[in-house]
């Protein structure tokens, strides 16, 4: 029996264990604190079962899919809500927590109780790559880019605490001066949007999480050396057609995974250097990237460029014909810059590239402000995910809505 049969027979068999229990738990007798939380918890204790087997299976597929980064913050938001409701069924048996008004109460807190936790993780996490963007500033001159950690830090942490504050500026500057607290209505909307607001917040911040974690693993990655071909992912170049630090990290990169496959196996590669033609630039970066490895001692036959590109996902699109032209069943890897891995292999499989990365280094003030960059370009890449999300999210208010309007929480 295989290990990944194994780990569905166990992982399967715990969750229909779990879930059965909490269907036996609600329907045997009547419902108290006690049983609901329960329940609750072994749904989770499954739930979590399930997210692990899925991450793994998708992990042993390819690191490069927002899927991976979505279950990663799914196991993360469960895992503290399992946690939390451990503490409610505590408190059950010990008999602080009576009724089941009381659950409800603490369940439609969560959200804000993650958030506030997640809030001083983020910010301390913020304060440093603030740092790493004064250091950015001081040696790479001030710009948008170069200051956009900064911005970001400042908007969620305004944000947060915005959302936090809602519900109390409404209740003492709204619904207490105009009458209006013991309203239906404005009570019910004063518990919805705060939580649908909170819902969204702890989705993004689970998926940073994600996208952290993911990125890491992806600028880790130690591709096999079987590889016909390396495209790679152009960037700026100088005014004289040279390459700068960065992309000259990725052609030595790719240069020197080239040497240590053919001392490894004896199979050579070719170079796909893939980039366009700036406003500010002499040249393709293609063509200068061709230049610059012909000058380190590639021959005319290993370097095919690929110079029309204007951003990543054309990049991939128009190497690939090259490729494909070449041999079509090659076997392709990317070079690029550590933080940009992650994203970059997301657009190879977009354009049909079964491709595993390369990542270049670069100094340690550039990654944070890279890596943000490319965590909001991945959300970019997802919107429909996130409607969806939203989505589910305003269904959830809904449901909460009417238990509220009707007395029931």
């Amino acid at each position: 029996m295989t290990q990944r049969k194994t780990i569905n027979i166990v992982c399967g068999t715990a969750a229909t264990i779990l879930i059965l229990s909490a269907a036996f738990s609600l329907f045997r007798g009547p419902t108290s604190p006690k049983t609901v939380c329960a329940a609750l918890l072994c749904v989770l204790v499954a739930f979590l079962l399930f997210l692990v087997y899925a991450l793994h299976k998708s992990l042993n597929e390819t690191l490069y899919t927002y899927k991976n980064i979505g279950l990663i913050g799914g196991l993360l938001f469960v895992s503290v809500l399992a946690a939390v409701v451990g503490s409610y069924y505590a408190a059950a048996l010990n008999g602080s927590l009576t009724t089941l008004q009381e659950v409800a109460a603490r369940l439609m807190a969560f959200p804000r109780h993650f958030s506030y936790y997640a809030v001083f993780f983020l910010t301390a996490l913020s304060t440093l790559i603030g740092i790493s963007n004064v250091s950015l500033i001081k040696h790479e001159g001030f710009c948008l880019n170069n200051a956009l950690c900064l911005l970001i830090a400042g908007l969620y942490i305004g944000g947060t605490f915005l959302i936090y504050f809602l519900t109390d500026v409404l209740m003492e500057k709204v619904f207490i001066p105009f009458g209006l607290e013991n309203n239906r209505l404005f009570e019910t909307l004063q518990t919805v949007i705060p939580l649908f607001l909170l819902l969204m917040l702890c989705y993004f911040e689970c998926i940073l999480v994600g996208s952290g974690v993911m990125g890491w693993l992806a600028a880790k990655q130690q591709p096999d050396y079987d590889k016909d071909y390396i495209i790679i992912l152009g960037c700026s170049i100088d005014k004289r057609g040279g390459l700068l630090p960065l992309l000259k990290g990725r052609v030595n990169r790719a240069v020197r995974f080239a040497w240590e496959q053919e001392v490894a196996t004896g199979k050579p590669l070719c170079y796909v250097p893939s980039g366009g033609q700036g406003p500010n630039e002499i040249m393709s970066e293609g063509s200068a990237m061709e230049l610059y490895l012909k000058a380190h001692g590639a021959e005319d036959d290993e370097v095919f460029p690929e110079r029309r590109s204007v951003n990543t996902r054309e990049n991939f699109s128009l190497s690939k014909k090259i490729i494909d032209d070449l041999k079509p069943d090659a076997k392709i890897a990317f070079a690029t810059t550590n933080y940009h891995m992650l994203r970059s292999g997301i657009l190879a499989r977009r354009a049909g590239i079964d491709a595993q990365g390369i990542a270049g280094d670069t100094k340690w003030y550039f990654w944070p402000n890279g890596f943000v960059r490319e965590f909001f370009g991945i959300l970019a890449l997802e919107i429909k995910t996130h409607v969806a999300v939203a989505a589910v999210m305003v269904l959830i208010c809904a449901a909460v809505g009417c238990l509220c309007w009707f007395g029931i929480i």
